[in-house]
């Protein structure tokens, strides 16, 4: 549940956004081995029993069936890559690049991004350290979170500068988000992204996704997670609301990458109509299927936070600027 500052008004439509709990032990497996689970109308303690009974028989069942992802894959060695059949998580020649930007410019795009969230700047949720700046309604600010090498942007965090104390919502940390919010949503197809991840207690990157009007499921797609602390590992999550309101979740996935905050690192997500797969540097890692997959559009975001519930407090290891480079952003959709 959010921890915010908001009105009641503004907290009813995003009440579910990003509700990690941190004492919820999160699956774990190794790269390359898919976990498949069904979502359906049961709660989230017998979400938690059905999946330990489920896992090995969705593991074999998975190997054992034709899937969209493929077989299984081994889980590989550090620095493997996958293989070709692997790597193509989606066949080209039926899909069409609908949304993407290569970040080779000099500044965000602002017909493809927003640098706000849709609660606004000053709401805290999670407990989270940052404040972020608006770039675009605040052109002239002080700090400014995103920054462009020519090949990618890189979203910045950095303790607020004196400069910004009275604007940033008293908030120790500045940073930069991004949303696709009423300039670009989609109902299934293929989201990947190239990012390079930061190393520091108290990071946390993300992408993900929202239901554009959040209504019914209320959908919260979490392709990539990412704890400063944890260095090799990345986590998938799907959230979503029953018709009683109350939370649904397969529980967060954790995804163990040798060397996650060292390089590149590929992520994806294929959304068909009742299921989700999801790709970490090619190889399928999370699979959930069921009839409570959204189908309502959602639309991208991408931001890096500091501190919150999910994460360990900021301390010498945390660096001042943090940086989560994305190289580059595609969505692709069925023709």
């Amino acid at each position: 549940m959010i921890e915010t500052s908001m009105s009641n008004l503004n907290l009813s439509a995003y009440e579910m956004v990003r509700s990690n709990s941190p004492v919820n032990k999160p699956h774990r497996v190794a790269i390359g081995v898919a976990l498949a689970l069904t979502l359906s109308a049961c709660g989230d303690s017998d979400l938690t029993e059905l999946n330990q009974e489920r896992i090995d028989e969705a593991l074999q069942e998975f190997a054992d069936t034709t899937s969209p992802v493929g077989p299984v894959a081994a889980m590989p060695e550090a620095g493997m890559q996958p293989s070709e059949a692997t790597r193509q998580a989606i066949d080209v020649a039926e899909y069409e690049l609908v949304f993407n930007d290569e970040f080779n410019g000099s500044e965000v795009d602002s017909t493809k991004w927003n640098t706000k969230m849709a609660w606004g700047a000053d709401a805290v949720i999670n407990d989270e350290l940052q404040h972020y700046v608006d770039t675009q309604a605040n052109p002239d600010s002080a700090y400014n979170p995103f920054l462009f090498d020519g090949e990618a942007l890189i979203i910045s965090a950095s303790e607020t500068p004196a400069a910004l104390a009275d604007s940033a919502n008293d908030q120790p940390y500045v940073s930069g988000a991004l949303t696709t919010l009423g300039k670009f949503d989609m109902s299934y197809g293929y989201v990947e992204a190239r990012v390079d991840l930061p190393e520091g207690a108290s990071l946390w990157p993300s992408l993900w996704m929202l239901g554009t009007e959040f209504v019914d499921l209320k959908p919260q797609l979490y392709m990539m997670e990412y704890n400063g602390s944890e260095v090799n590992s990345v986590f998938h999550n799907y959230n979503y609301t029953d018709s009683e309101g109350n939370l649904r979740s397969p529980r967060q996935h954790e995804v163990v990458v040798e060397g996650a905050s060292v390089g590149w690192q590929t992520i994806g997500m294929r959304w068909l109509e009742d299921e989700l797969v999801f790709y970490v540097n090619g190889f399928p890692t999370f699979q959930v299927n069921g009839e409570n997959v959204a189908s309502q559009p959602m639309y991208l975001l991408m931001n890096l936070a500091v501190g919150g519930i999910w994460v360990d407090a900021p301390d010498e290891t945390t660096p001042s600027p943090a940086e989560f480079k994305v190289d580059y952003v595609r969505i692709y959709q069925a023709k």
